[in-house]
């Protein structure tokens, strides 16, 4: 064998032997990513971020919807309609939109966890493409340490919109609506008895 071929076969033990120890690396890098990460977001982690986002938005609902009803009560109480057909049908109202709301709370309650999980394993994925180019397993799991405690951290919430603004809304137009029918004698084809039987639609006995 020559001096030349002789080296190029040192050389290609070389570097048979470092891609092993990258693999190796690779692998270990892997393991420790994967432990760092499985430790910490499973199930339960995932739950909790739901969780967390309805502990934070359902008190505001039920604030809101507290609010809503002491509203439509005072407003029933100052036109004497308390025992009316009236009350029951803006009660009705009030608890669909309240139904709505914490229905879309729900669902965005689940968005957060499946965001979260998604973040997770893309943060995961990042990791290992590095440590493939790489090869670095301590660098990896120092990244893995890192990336976990940034992810863990608690995500922060906007304050919930007001579920009931249109209702309250659409209770105003309609209450301005029949207060005009009331006084001009009008019987309206939206009248829910808020200012009473319009004059036109009374019937008179002789």
């Amino acid at each position: 064998m020559s001096k030349k071929d002789g080296g190029a076969s040192a050389q290609a033990k070389q570097a048979r032997a470092d891609e092993a120890t990258r693999q190796a690396g690779i692998r270990a890098g892997t393991d420790q990513i994967n432990t760092t990460f499985d430790s910490q977001f499973n199930d339960g982690f995932f739950d909790k971020q739901r969780q967390n986002y309805l502990n934070f938005q359902l008190p505001q609902l039920d604030d809101q919807y507290g609010n809503a009803q002491r509203s439509l009560t005072y407003a029933l109480a100052r036109d004497g309609n308390l025992d009316s057909s009236t009350r029951g049908f803006q009660t009705g109202q009030l608890q669909k939109t309240y139904d709505t709301a914490r229905t879309n709370v729900a669902d965005q309650a689940q968005s957060y966890a499946n965001t979260a999980r998604s973040n997770v394993e893309q943060a995961r994925g990042n990791l290992i493409s590095t440590l493939n180019a790489t090869g670095d397993a301590t660098q990896a799991a120092n990244s893995a340490t890192s990336q976990a405690a940034i992810l863990a951290q608690p995500a922060a919430y906007s304050p919930l919109a007001d579920a009931f603004s249109a209702s309250a809304s659409a209770m105003t137009q309609q209450a301005l609506l029949e207060r005009n029918q009331a006084i001009g004698g009008a019987g309206g084809a939206y009248n829910t008895g808020l200012f009473g039987t319009a004059p036109s639609a009374i019937k008179t006995t002789r």
